[in-house]
């Protein structure tokens, strides 16, 4: 067990108050994971600020108050807090700090394992989930880590909270897959993750960007802010490592200029070091050929779609970096299957199509409904709204996209949270041309009306949830999944 004077030399904390050389055990930052009825005294509380929807943020001498106090031993802090009789490090950023303690505590999991972080607006966890996959199917000891979970190969070994998870969590996860023998981890890490530290320290070895576009200016408020967050992942890099950037993106381009290590650019233009030429595209699936230094291989995979091209460049630019033959790739490539929730179909009768897409930006909506249109034949009808809580700017530009793109339009609740669906429909409104779009705010009643108004070659995408087995609606979680309610419509009578 650590002492508590570890951890001061540590973060040579500003000042020191009340100190005792006394045992941690844990670090932790909520009120939460204090439990009243454990009787030792062993956590390193750090008091944060904790972001809790729109524009509102909980100030961590709140939280704190709400502790039991049964359970903390220190605290680290950037105010110190009067009346208090428990040792306090006083720190100038409690969230590195945190971060830092976190990987001390559990001994530097991260540094015997090679660690893979991805971040961009889309693609994450295709990406994510494709180098696991790669890496599992070239004998590698793999895991994954982000919005579906954490999976040790193809199976799912938990489920995660965040897409990227606070720093104690990350680092006890780490020390976890170190003890089960995991050579690898890929993880999401996103703008939020960035912004609030929940990486810091993290001895990352091969840094990933997909793109860039609009979201979560709920939180960043700025475009300039969420890209200054997506940026953090690359300036901090060792020379050692190496970045897989999207260059056929501006913000991939920049990053040359800004990553201290080598670089290697994925895309479809000539200069792209790792590059992907002579696309098929089909019902069935991708097939491309890829050039890199000087070599090509064949590549085809079930998943559909451009972007799927780049999300399949963006993990093979990850395990090229890491030594794996290229050769060993093109052998594995076909039996990749996308992630779930994305672009997955769900079989309806009648001659209809179901796809279930995790899509909640105006990029991610367009690439998908291109896609789909690029192999249907029939109408596509698209049911969808937007999450509540969150970026409000982008409701009438995902409306735009949809009218556009789609036969048929027909608004529904996404997680409203706690605004009105209501006003949530009517801000999605404002983007769309009202002759040619339906409102039903009931997702359920949403998904039946458009399986009644499609006919046999009609592709019906339900968008925003994806994977999701839940609809928040206030402060409550309901059982809900997309693809469960179009596999519904395949077992209704009146189907």
């Amino acid at each position: 067990m650590k002492k508590l004077s570890e951890f001061v030399s540590l973060l040579a904390p500003d000042d020191v108050r009340c100190f005792e050389d006394i045992p941690i055990a844990a670090i932790v930052c909520r009120p939460e994971e204090c439990q009243p009825e454990e009787s030792q005294k062993d956590a390193l509380y750090c008091v944060i600020d904790e972001f809790l929807e729109y524009g509102h943020w909980a100030e961590g001498a709140g939280l704190f108050a709400s502790a039991a106090p049964e359970r903390v031993a220190a605290l680290v802090v950037e105010d110190p807090i009067p009346d208090m009789n428990l040792p306090q490090l006083v720190v100038r950023d409690a969230r590195q700090a945190m971060a830092q303690a976190a990987k001390h505590l559990f001994d530097s999991p991260d540094e015997g394992m090679g660690i893979v972080g991805i971040t961009g607006t889309n693609g994450k966890t295709t990406t994510a989930h494709l180098t696991n996959h790669l890496l599992t199917a070239c004998g590698e000891r793999s895991a994954a880590l982000g919005t579906l979970g954490l999976h040790i190969g193809g199976t799912k070994h938990a489920e995660t909270i965040y897409t990227t998870p606070l720093s104690p969590t990350l680092f006890e996860t780490l020390a976890e897959l170190r003890e089960m023998g995991v050579r690898h981890l890929t993880m999401e890490i996103s703008s939020h993750g960035l912004k609030l530290d929940r990486v810091f320290g993290l001895d990352t070895d091969v840094a990933v960007f997909t793109n860039l576009t609009r979201d979560h200016l709920d939180f960043h408020e700025t475009m300039a802010d969420y890209r200054a967050s997506k940026l953090k992942l690359f300036t901090r890099l060792k020379p050692e490592a190496t970045a897989v950037v999207n260059t056929d993106d501006e913000t991939g381009r920049d990053i040359r200029s800004l990553s201290p290590c080598p670089v290697i650019g994925y895309g479809c233009h000539p200069g792209a070091e790792l590059r992907a030429e002579d696309m098929q595209y089909a019902p069935t699936g991708t097939a491309f050929r890829i050039a890199y230094q000087g070599r090509r291989a064949a590549i085809r995979t079930s998943l559909l779609g451009d972007f799927n091209v780049y999300n399949m460049l963006a993990a093979l630019g990850v395990c090229l970096s890491m030594g794996i033959d290229l050769e060993a790739l093109e052998v594995a490539s076909p039996s990749l299957t996308g992630a779930a929730g994305r672009i997955e179909p769900v079989p309806l009768p009648g001659g209809r199509v179901g796809i279930v897409d995790y899509a909640h930006t105006p990029d991610s909506l367009e690439k998908v409904l291109r896609t789909l249109r690029g192999i249907g034949t029939g109408r596509i009808v698209t049911v969808f709204g937007c999450g509540g809580d969150r970026d409000r700017g982008k409701r009438p530009l995902m409306g735009e996209t949809v009218a556009r793109l789609s036969d048929l339009s027909l608004i529904t609740s996404d997680n409203p949270r706690r605004e009105d669906p209501g006003k949530i429909i009517e801000d999605i409104l404002a983007g769309m041309p009202k002759p040619r779009v339906m409102v039903e705010p009931d997702r359920r009643k949403a998904i039946r009306w458009a399986f009644d108004m499609s006919r046999s070659g009609d592709i019906i995408l339900v968008a925003g949830k994806g994977h999701e087995p839940y609809q928040i609606i206030g402060d409550e979680r309901f059982p809900f999944d997309d693809r469960e309610e179009l596999r519904c419509l395949s077992e209704s009578p009146t189907a």
